[in-house]
């Protein structure tokens, strides 16, 4: 076990040294009394304990072990040493592994000790076993044991409620009892194995064991001397410990030596023949040179000291025991101390870490998947490029003695797929997808591990565990569902991903351009044949890229279906009969779905079309169900299906719900509706709608509302005018913001009949809001020969009709594009609709139909869009009309199965 002289940080000395130690110990007032006679001024003991001497003693020491290893390893080549790492045989590392396990378990009996002898508070066995391990693997690997292992244990005991003379006696205490431990291994092996010593300091065995004894009965006495006198230790306010504790220490100690020097016997190659007990003899002399020489680690001294100390045996050898024993038993504890002292510290600062991250991801929250995105396609451009470029030779040289070449042949190919794979999934991530998520974290992964079996390529495995550090820790802005290879394939993404295939490809070209192309190349396998591998991930690329092309062309997502199941309409019909409104009665056309809220008190009414996801109207709520709440629900579903919202002819009463949901708006036209309260057929402003009465009553039309009982024995003559309707007209069906015809539809409301000598020449259906607010129809149809005026009468009638009835209102519906703003400063989208609305005549009767409606001299109110900001709002316009004009035929009510 190769200590740093100031493990423990502290040692009891004279003179300048001991200085730290007592100023966090007694102060020198308090000091214990000297009552022993002073020595002269001048004196070897004060010459040893100078710091000047001690240093030259050091470096003198340092350098003439330095030079003799320099010249047992002049000779040895890299080449030796490698070869002597792949030969170690797997037996060896795992008691190597388990050596070291027993060493730094042992060393935790130090403080659990010391703290017994102190008296100080009870600790749990999980912090005095951290606080050790972690103080000793910084202590050993760094040194300078006040600044590492010092500071560990004041870190981590100081939180915990311990006193600094308490640390500070703890770390003197774990100090002697190694020390005690050297000396306790040394004397048993000396008596046990005096060959050793006898073979490299030239002594009889005699003398050799004569000192092993001699060095035991010096630990026995210290033993004895501690329990009985219980002296005062300098520098400290503290006692010996007694024997019982003592003993213990001595105990601890042993096994910490012995297992730390099992861990290098076990590593040792097959040539060094020595016992364990006489390697100890060895092991122990490195030990305490190393230590002596103050050098952290006893880096250089303790392997010059084992290579001087066994001859006969290839340095090669020797020196790859000595690198693995160096990492399992200072690397490796080093690595596991770090992060768990990074995951103490974390753990205390949870509560603050988490109110910045919270502070930056909110800040930050919104381009967390575009930034995501960018990363992960430039880290599978980076694995696409490495997978193109040559590896590094000095690399591969190691690799092959510890990889089988199929290895590096698959792990090459399979990282520059990776790679590719990284690129397409990227743009998932934009889409914040969840199934992207976990692929590219899967993917990076992977991709770290294979770079490092294709070729020790450990910058390109940093940038992959880096990126999927990243992409975990915003994980919950991936929430979107839907599969990876989902949505629809653009042509930015597809020029993005060939652009970063054809530069890796380019670039492998370029790399290897000096070789001379054969047909034997693809076939070349060779720890070195980077052209090969080249060829063959080209390939694979290639492959990859247009396997997943080629899947997401045909399998394009279908659309979704916009029909709701038979349970939700029911539910649906339920809050329709509930609502203030008419227009409420769209949900009954089975062409939307619904979304409901938690009550079930209130719905939004929508349909899907490409990426558009559009509600109908305002949402529909009953008693006091939140409107608003809806609309963010709405919000948020589309969100998690990667859509675009809107809200289709919503009120100017409703506007600041959507602007508060980061809606824009534009006017889509006007709504006319009709007081009821107020409407007459006197005076002289209404003189042409009573001309068209007389003149439909005299040509013997009739007036008839049918209630939704009695419309079954109609159905069929109602049918057969509908058809003929759109045969006449050349149209066919719309739907979404309108009816349409099915026979169940036509079953959900009342309708309203005109007949001319009793046969029915014209229909509509009725809509009725609850408590009397609103009446108005929906689609109307007309035989060709029915007289002139008879919309106008059925109109009038039904008006007539719902005032006696005692309705406020009567909606005659929506005049799109008209009561736009005119001025020259309006907005684009005014002054185009204006424009198309002046001359758009031949598509649609804009002018016509308001002046139609204007003649029941209505109250004009306007109807919105509202969509997200951008230039989204050109695509939601077509996507509105397509289904308008598509619904009918989408309209299928999902039966229960």
């Amino acid at each position: 076990m190769p200590r740093n002289p100031s493990n423990g940080t502290a040692q009891p000395q004279s003179g300048s040294d001991g200085a730290d130690v007592r100023s966090l110990g007694t102060t020198p007032d308090q000091a214990p009394e000297d009552t022993g006679e002073r020595g002269p001024a001048f004196s070897l003991s004060r010459l040893a304990a100078s710091t000047r001497v001690r240093a030259v003693l050091v470096l003198a020491l340092f350098a003439v072990v330095s030079f003799a290893l320099y010249h047992e390893v002049e000779v040895t080549s890299w080449h030796d040493v490698r070869a002597a790492l792949a030969s170690t045989r797997p037996e060896q590392i795992v008691l190597a592994i388990l050596g070291t396990a027993l060493s730094y378990l042992a060393l935790t009996g130090y403080d659990f000790l010391a703290l017994r002898h102190l008296g100080a508070p009870r600790l749990s066995p999980g912090i005095i076993a951290l606080t050790s391990f972690v103080s000793q693997a910084f202590t050993f690997n760094f040194g300078f044991g006040i600044l590492t292992g010092g500071a560990v244990r004041m870190r981590l005991y100081g939180a915990a409620g311990l006193k600094p003379d308490q640390i500070l006696a703890t770390s003197v205490f774990a100090t002697l009892a190694v020390w005690l431990g050297i000396a306790a291994v040394s004397g048993a092996a000396l008596i046990a194995a005096p060959e050793v010593a006898e073979r490299i300091l030239s002594l009889p065995q005699q003398a050799v064991q004569a000192f092993g004894v001699a060095l035991l009965g010096l630990v026995l006495w210290a033993w004895w001397y501690a329990a009985t006198a219980r002296p005062r230790i300098p520098g400290l306010d503290m006692r010996a410990p007694t024997g019982t504790v003592t003993g213990l220490a001595l105990l601890v100690g042993a096994i910490d030596i012995v297992a730390s020097g099992f861990a290098l016997w076990a590593l040792l190659p097959s040539e060094v023949t020595l016992s364990l007990p006489a390697f100890l003899v060895i092991f122990v002399s490195a030990i305490a040179l190393g230590m002596i020489s103050h050098v952290p680690g006893g880096l250089g001294v303790f392997e010059g000291i084992i290579l001087l100390a066994i001859p006969g045996v290839p340095a090669g050898a020797l020196l790859a025991s000595l690198l693995l024993f160096r990492f399992f038993y200072y690397l490796l504890p080093m690595g596991l101390a770090a992060a768990a002292l990074a995951i103490v510290e974390l753990k205390d600062r949870h509560e603050v870490l988490t109110k910045h991250v919270a502070r930056v991801g909110s800040s930050l929250g919104a381009s967390i998947p575009l930034v995501s995105a960018i990363l992960v396609f430039v880290g599978g451009f980076i694995l696409m490029v490495s997978g193109a470029l040559p590896a590094e030779h000095d690399r591969m040289a190691i690799l092959r003695y510890a990889v089988p070449l199929p290895f590096v042949e698959a792990s090459h190919f399979v990282a520059s797929i990776i790679g590719t794979l990284l690129v397409i999934v990227a743009y998932g991530l934009a889409r914040r997808l969840e199934s992207a998520w976990r692929t590219a974290l899967l993917l990076l992964l992977l991709g770290a591990a294979f770079s490092l079996l294709k070729g020790i390529d450990y910058e390109e495995a940093v940038v992959c565990y880096t990126i999927a550090a990243l992409l975990f820790a915003g994980r919950r802005w991936f929430y979107r569902k839907g599969g990876v290879l989902s949505g629809s394939l653009q042509s930015s993404e597809i020029l993005a991903i060939g652009l970063a295939v054809i530069t890796s490809v380019w670039i492998g070209f370029v790399a290897f351009r000096s070789v001379a192309y054969e047909g034997t190349l693809w076939w070349d396998f060779a720890y070195h044949g980077d052209a090969s591998r080249f060829l063959r991930a080209t390939i694979g690329v290639a492959v990859t890229m247009l396997v997943t092309m080629v899947y997401r062309l045909m399998h394009r997502s279908a659309p979704m279906t916009n029909a709701p199941s038979r349970a939700d309409l029911d539910t649906a019909t339920a809050i329709v009969r509930g609502s203030d409104y008419a227009y409420a009665n769209l949900a009954l056309i089975g062409d939307k779905r619904f979304l409901f809220n938690s009550e079930n008190t209130g719905f939004v009414m929508y349909a899907t079309q490409g990426s558009s996801w559009i509600a109908m109207g305002d949402p529909i709520v009953t008693g006091e169900a939140d409107a608003a709440g809806l609309v963010w629900q709405f919000k948020e579903l589309v969100d998690r299906h990667s859509g675009v919202p809107a809200f289709y002819q919503i009120s100017s009463e409703n506007l600041p719900l959507y602007l508060d949901a980061g809606f824009s708006m534009v006017k889509l036209g006007e709504e006319a509706w009709v007081d009821l309260s107020a409407f007459t057929l006197d005076g002289p402003e209404n003189r042409k709608i009573r001309q068209a009465m007389s003149k439909a009553q005299r040509m013997g039309c009739s007036f008839e509302v049918v209630p939704v009982a009695d419309i079954a024995k109609y159905l069929d003559e109602l049918r057969r005018i509908s058809d003929a309707w759109l045969l006449e007209k050349g149209q066919r069906e719309k739907g979404f913001s309108l009816g349409f015809w099915t026979d169940r539809y036509m079953l959900e409301n009342d309708a309203v009949l005109v007949r001319v000598d009793g046969r029915i020449v014209a229909f509509a259906n009725l809509w009725r809001s609850a408590g009397q607010n609103e009446i108005s129809i929906d689609f109307m149809r007309v035989r060709h020969d029915a007289p002139n005026g008879t919309m106008d009468y059925l109109f009038t009638a039904l008006m007539e009709q719902a005032k006696a009835e005692g309705y406020r209102w009567f909606n005659l519906g929506m005049a799109p594009l008209s009561g736009l703003p005119q001025h020259r400063l309006a907005p684009l989208w005014s002054r185009v609709a204006t424009w198309f609305s002046r001359h758009g005549d031949r598509f649609y009767k804009f002018e016509g139909l308001r002046a139609f409606k204007s003649k029941f001299r209505p109250e004009w109110r306007p109807k919105y869009l509202a969509y997200p900001s951008g230039v989204l709002l050109p695509q939601i316009l077509i996507d509105v009309t397509a289904l308008i004009a598509n619904a009918p035929a989408r309209a299928r009510i999902e039966e229960p199965t």
